[in-house]
């Protein structure tokens, strides 16, 4: 059975936003070792609609992580950790 091969012709492609361990790739790639740690808190959410108001508006976020973290490649493995917590 022969091999099918398609040929795409693109003139123009818009990216919104690349993000975390994402990637545009384009031709013969080998990727690996991609890697993404995030965390959020958010005490209101979101807001949409026209006029909104929040007057004495007051929010609390409870955090029970014990430690926030930043790593590096290796610290995973060695179990060494910055803690930001404090």
């Amino acid at each position: 059975m022969a091999d099918i091969l398609f040929k795409f012709n693109i003139k123009k492609i818009k990216i919104g936003s690349i993000e975390n361990s994402s990637s545009l790739n384009i031709g013969k790639n080998m990727l690996k070792e991609f890697d993404s740690m995030s965390k959020t808190n958010q005490g209101l959410g979101k807001i949409s609609g026209d006029k909104n108001e929040f007057p004495r508006n007051y929010n609390c976020v409870k955090d029970p992580d014990e430690v926030d973290m930043l790593y590096e490649k290796d610290d995973l493995k060695n179990k060494r950790f910055i803690n930001r917590g404090e």
